[in-house]
């Protein structure tokens, strides 16, 4: 795998945390391929901004692509994430076929419920590739800033 293409895709899903930032959203940004790595989907976090609470980059981007492929089956596809997806998009994207996972920061502690990628994946019933941080400390970096950015909105 071109671990340059990998990288480039992490700052994608970076670019589009950056648009979730400045709409006032939580820092989260994904980015969905096809298997030859080109970009078929990309969202960021609009939980806030949508007043869903279910509204994760990753949610977004697979609602884009299933509705633009009129089919939820995205065998094949490949989840881009900057930060380790919550248990609800995992399995989200594990149900649609999604079997391969690349993201850039580690699991956050203040996640809830805590539930890694890793353990979700080792109760799916296919294989799942997970493959992080890539990119991580720049991730987190990121997604800090993010934070403290929506808690100092709040004040």
């Amino acid at each position: 795998m071109d671990e340059q293409r990998i990288a480039d895709l992490i700052r994608v899903c970076q670019r589009e945390a950056a648009a979730a930032i400045a709409e006032g959203n939580p820092p989260f940004g994904c980015v969905i391929t096809d298997a030859q790595l080109r970009v078929v989907a990309h969202a960021h976090n609009t939980g806030l901004s949508d007043r869903d609470p279910t509204a994760h980059a990753e949610m977004n981007a697979l609602r884009q692509l299933a509705k633009r492929l009129g089919t939820g089956r995205l065998e094949g596809h490949v989840s881009f994430a900057n930060a380790s997806s919550c248990s609800m998009c995992t399995s989200a994207l594990i149900k649609a076929g999604i079997t391969r996972f690349y993201y850039g920061a580690p699991p956050e502690p203040i996640m809830d419920p805590w539930l890694p990628m890793e353990e979700v994946a080792a109760r799916s019933r296919h294989t799942i590739e997970l493959h992080g941080p890539i990119l991580g400390d720049e991730c987190a970096a990121q997604i800090a800033g993010g934070r403290d950015r929506l808690r100092g909105a709040g004040s």
